[in-house]
């Protein structure tokens, strides 16, 4: 039986993976091949570019290859350049930050800032126009101040007020030199400007003047230069000044009831509201030497000047603040009087009516 069997092939997997179709590659044909490899034209590359399409590398001047045109900056066309401007128009960019400071909050909320935090107000500087009687010679000065307590003698108050200041040169290697100059002012317009450096001794007359019991001699720190000249002129001694004369910033305290030491130009800027110049090259210049120039003249005259109108502002103040204080006392006694007192009241202006 099994001669009459037709033994047919077995065909295993392995021949029936390898008899299957394989996948073949198409070649390419001419005209498929100059389809691909045809170039796009300029306004395609163009378009490309700007969409970010085009993401080929082009080559620098250089000759190496550039940024993909994706990385590099998109060229806008003139369409799309009005585009952005109108959108930019209607909604602006906005701050970096919206953080609104202290200033311009409290600005918005509360009005104008605080005045501590104000930059301090610019005030003029004073200006001189009255005369200024400059004298260098002994006998001089002599006759000018015999003049003066001549018209000091005239007077009829009890007490005249004669604002007083002194120059000297000062060097950082030897420190103060000799008084060299003393300037006085009786009246707002005219100041005296006596020099001393030819000088051995003061006049007698000038020694009558600044003694004389009429005489009020006063000014800012005033009692350091009575010293100072005692010190360069024995004729002169310091104490009986010091006894009889006005500081200004002191007087300032008890009237006006501040506190704190005073310089010439702060007082000035509270009382008169002036500013001094205080050129740093005139005030350390040389006293001593003759003659004084037009801005030290203007200098020591302006600081006499401005110590009279200080004086008579006091003065005026005092008086209105005596005044209140007694019409106060009367209408309401003194125990009203204490009361207000140690709320802060300074009777510098009339009080109408008072609520305790």
């Amino acid at each position: 039986m099994d001669k009459y069997l037709i033994k047919m092939p077995i065909k295993s997997k392995t021949n029936a993976v390898s008899n299957q179709e394989k996948p073949v590659a198409k070649k390419e044909t001419p005209k498929m091949s100059a389809k691909q490899l045809k170039k796009d034209t300029p306004k395609e590359l163009k378009d490309k570019e700007n969409t970010g399409e085009d993401n080929t590398p082009k080559q620098t001047k250089s000759g190496r290859p550039g940024r993909p045109a994706s990385k590099r900056k998109a060229l806008d066309t003139p369409e799309v350049k009005d585009e952005k401007v109108e959108a930019d128009s209607e909604n602006p960019p906005k701050r970096r930050s919206s953080r609104v400071t202290r200033s311009t909050r409290s600005m918005a909320e509360d009005g104008p800032p605080s005045p501590e935090k104000e930059k301090p107000e610019k005030l003029p500087f004073i200006k001189y126009k009255g005369a200024i009687k400059y004298f260098t010679e002994s006998q001089d000065i002599a006759a000018s101040a015999d003049d003066v307590l001549q018209w000091v003698e005239k007077q009829k108050d009890e007490v005249v007020p004669m604002a007083f200041d002194m120059e000297w040169p000062f060097s950082f290697q030897t420190g103060p030199g000799k008084s060299a100059v003393i300037q006085i002012c009786v009246d707002e317009k005219c100041c005296y400007i006596y020099q001393l450096t030819n000088l051995k001794k003061l006049p007698a007359a000038l020694v009558a003047l600044i003694n004389h019991p009429k005489v009020r001699l006063h000014g800012v720190n005033i009692k350091n230069d009575f010293r100072k000249l005692a010190r360069d002129f024995t004729e002169v001694s310091a104490e009986p000044l010091i006894e009889k004369c006005v500081d200004l910033g002191v007087w300032c305290n008890e009237v006006c009831e501040t506190g704190g030491r005073w310089s010439l130009d702060r007082l000035t800027n509270f009382i008169a509201k002036k500013a001094v110049d205080k050129n740093k090259k005139v005030r350390m210049s040389k006293w001593h030497v003759i003659p004084l120039d037009e801005n030290q003249l203007m200098y020591a005259a302006i600081d006499v000047y401005i110590g009279q109108v200080i004086y008579r502002e006091l003065e005026r103040r005092e008086k209105a603040k005596l005044k209140n204080e007694e019409e106060f006392k009367d209408q309401n006694g003194d125990a009203a009087f204490k009361a207000v007192k140690a709320l802060g009241e300074t009777f510098l202006t009339k009080i109408n009516e008072v609520t305790l």
